[in-house]
């Protein structure tokens, strides 16, 4: 039977159903708690606005956040016959984001002011938030050396943020103060981490290229042929890079001891070039007087051309190899003295330029 007008109609749902409805204005004025009611939905909407903001900000802050990994010294033993140091940390590793490697390529270590040679290190993940990290190295010589107050490491990271393709290439920097020779005192010790991008010019063309062998030979001699090899290597990619060098040169601390460039005729100046490596000769070498085994500051200074598999474009690049430690010997017959590269291959600082303007100077 259809409904007449005396007949109600249904009931409405309950999610339809308004909270609260308020009265007419001829009717009555509202009471405090319709008001209440009423401003209810309204102060929901701006909390979530306020939560969402929130939210977002947190994302923001941690994309940009320090690497969080903390490096705690568990020891430390030097060796009296070979001046060897074995540093062993206990690291509590960074968040996920972030991945720093460990290995003896990837390390470079500094004992203050002085030059040291990494020459092996190791890691072990303990847990799933810590790891032990070890490095064995070579610290120069020096005649106030009962304490050193500072031991700085780097170590090569990336970091990978948030709706990005491929990570950040950079390094995890470490500095502990306080440092000792021995065992005693570790408490004191305090090492503070944080991470290092590339620069924003150095992203779309990063590379690191290292000085990965050193080879002298008659070196007792006057003069002394020298061969400095070099490899690039992506940090952040699998990209191929090929490298031309196209001029150089050798110092001592400040002092120019020799210039090679590939436009020279014979073996001088000879580059040989295989994809990512580049060897360069320096003939005749005027060689420098040698006290002790090692002598730590040579430095090469290198412009090459460098292209990926990445593009066609070419790119000139100026890299500066400081401190490379170079350790002299002598045969068993006592005759022949030999360099070769102390530790592992050396970073070099570089810089990109679209000339050959204000390249390296002739002196």
């Amino acid at each position: 039977m259809p409904p007449s007008s005396a007949t109600p109609p249904p009931p409405r749902g309950w999610w339809s159903r308004p909270i609260v409805t308020f009265p007419a204005q001829y009717d009555r004025k509202p009471t405090f708690k319709e008001y209440i009611v009423t401003g209810i939905p309204y102060c929901c909407g701006i909390l979530t606005v306020i939560a969402i903001m929130v939210h977002i900000s947190h994302v923001v802050d941690f994309e940009n956040a320090h690497c969080d990994a903390k490096f705690a010294i568990q020891s430390i033993a030097v060796s009296p016959s070979s001046a060897t140091w074995h540093v062993h940390f206990l690291v509590k590793n960074p968040s996920s984001r972030y991945t720093i490697y460990y290995g003896d390529d990837e390390t470079a270590v500094r004992l203050g002011s002085l030059n040291a040679a990494v020459l092996k290190t190791s890691h072990e993940r303990r847990s799933r938030s810590h790891t032990a990290f070890s490095v064995a190295f070579v610290g120069e010589s020096n005649p106030n050396d009962g304490i050193f107050k500072q031991l700085d490491i780097k170590l090569r990271a990336k970091h990978q943020g948030y709706d990005e393709d491929e990570p950040d290439a950079g390094h995890v920097d470490i500095r502990c103060y306080n440092l000792t020779r021995n065992h005693e005192n570790l408490d004191k010790i305090q090492c503070y981490s944080s991470f290092t991008e590339l620069k924003q010019e150095l992203k779309y063309n990063s590379n690191g290229l290292f000085a990965n062998s050193v080879s002298i030979s008659n070196a007792n001699a006057s003069t002394a042929d020298w061969r400095v090899g070099f490899v690039a290597r992506s940090p952040a990619t699998d990209c191929k890079i090929s490298l031309q060098t196209l001029k150089s040169r050798l110092l001592q601390g400040d002092k120019v001891i020799s210039h090679s460039s590939s436009h020279s005729s014979g073996y001088f100046g000879q580059v040989f070039v295989a994809r990512d490596k580049t060897n360069v000769v320096f003939e005749k070498v005027v060689m420098p007087e040698i006290n002790g085994d090692v002598i730590w500051d040579f430095r090469v200074e290198i412009v090459s051309t460098v292209n990926t598999d990445a593009g066609d474009a070419t790119v000139f690049m100026m890299a500066f190899c400081p401190d490379i430690p170079v350790k002299f010997t002598t045969d068993p017959a006592g005759k022949v003295v030999v360099g070769s590269l102390l530790g592992n291959m050396r970073r070099c600082d570089y810089k990109y330029q679209k000339s050959l303007a204000n390249s390296l100077p002739s002196s």
